[in-house]
């Protein structure tokens, strides 16, 4: 669908590549503020882009006169070097993301999904509809089960299945999180800023932070570095993930493998919590010790849904045994197969890497323990299968 973008800068060579960029989109160039604001009146302007000769806090505050003539007008700034300030300055006028140089075409889909956003929002208020967002926590209390290829993989089956703007995913393995190297996803923030700002955090703040995968869905970071997982408290995270759950459909948490204060936080705020298991002895040992403790702190064991990881006919361990063991039926199980590493290597979930695969619908399976009752399972995927053989 063609849009109507408003591009205003004081150079006519960032005009005219935007131009190039937003190619099939109808886009009309401003000089200054005053030719944008006539610009409003004439034209069903859906998205003003405004360049990085704005890209300060004067620049960014007389961009902001433009809301005056169209309040809810969608502004994203562009700016040479993402300055902090500058951040701050835009996200409190209003603006709805500030974007790093230089333009590309993936950054351009990801300002048009702003539009997208607010006509689904648009629709919403006026249907009366107010929807919180049901919050999924993948967890483990082993490493290298399969957690964050479980996360990744379910979060792209859910934004695959309908809108992927409503599916955002947060990293909160605080200190090895690889959600991002899983999606091949770069960064601008993570966490560490949302804990930066906490006093100030409001949604469009948080909004701005969020980074954007191919597919449309959103992700926040976990720190870059270990070290910085000290600055990010509990408070943060809890605080976080109810914003999170007024922005969007679904809350796709990856977690730590151990039970610490920030992860037993997100478990109590949490409607699903999918436990991976490994099919080995040691996995099930730490799985059996996680859910005793679950147990004694009277955790609500009707949210935990049971997935095994890398079945195959070779696994000796009994699954009925491991079901008595854990007290937990199975739910979802996913295949043994040479394609997850090479997914992960190639920075591609499975379930859009190799989608005709036994161990992809096994995943979107998995995916579908989590759908909302008023959602249907795609016909393909309520097949019943037998997990063992």
């Amino acid at each position: 669908m063609t849009r109507s973008v408003l591009v205003v800068d004081s150079d006519p060579a960032f005009i005219e590549d935007a131009e190039r960029i937003f190619d099939g989109q109808k886009v009309y160039g401003a000089r200054n503020i005053s030719d944008a604001q006539r610009r409003l009146v004439e034209e069903g302007i859906e998205l003003a882009v405004i360049g990085p000769s704005f890209a300060h806090e004067s620049g960014v505050a007389e961009s902001a006169l433009l809301l005056d003539v169209q309040p809810d007008l969608p502004l994203v700034l562009i700016s040479d070097v993402l300055n902090t300030d500058v951040l701050r300055a835009a996200i409190r006028v209003g603006f709805r993301d500030v974007i790093d140089m230089p333009l590309t075409s993936q950054k351009v889909i990801d300002m048009m999904s702003i539009i997208e956003q607010v006509h689904r929002r648009e629709e919403d208020e006026r249907a009366g509809k107010h929807k919180v967002g049901k919050v999924v926590t993948i967890m483990s209390p082993k490493g290298g089960a399969g957690k964050t290829m479980t996360t990744s993989n379910v979060s792209l089956a859910l934004a695959m299945w309908g809108d992927p703007s409503r599916v955002v995913v947060l990293d909160a393995d605080l200190q090895f999180g690889d959600v991002c190297i899983s999606l091949q996803v770069d960064p601008a923030h993570t966490i560490v800023d949302v804990a930066r700002d906490i006093d100030k955090l409001d949604e469009p703040l948080l909004e701005s932070l969020l980074a954007t995968h191919s597919s449309g869905m959103r992700v926040l970071s976990a720190p870059l570095e270990p070290s910085l997982a000290d600055e990010v408290s509990t408070q943060v995270v809890v605080k976080t993930i109810g914003m999170l759950k007024r922005m969007f459909d679904y809350i796709i948490i990856d977690t730590a493998p151990f039970l610490d204060e920030p992860v037993l936080s997100i478990l109590e705020r949490s409607d699903v919590v999918l436990l991976v298991v490994d099919m080995d002895l040691p996995s099930v040992k730490n799985a059996k010790l996680a859910l005793d403790t679950l147990r004694l702190i009277k955790f609500p064991f009707e949210k935990i849904k049971l997935v095994l990881n890398r079945v195959n006919s070779k696994a000796r361990l009994d699954v009925n045994e491991l079901e008595r063991s854990l007290g937990l039926e199975v739910q979802a199980a996913i295949s043994s197969d040479k394609l997850v590493p090479r997914a992960v290597n190639e920075g591609e979930p499975v379930v859009s890497l190799y989608p005709r695969s036994r161990v992809a619908k096994d995943l979107r399976g998995v995916a579908a323990l989590v759908l909302d009752d008023d959602e249907k399972i795609p016909e393909e995927e309520s097949k019943q299968r037998r997990w063992f053989k």
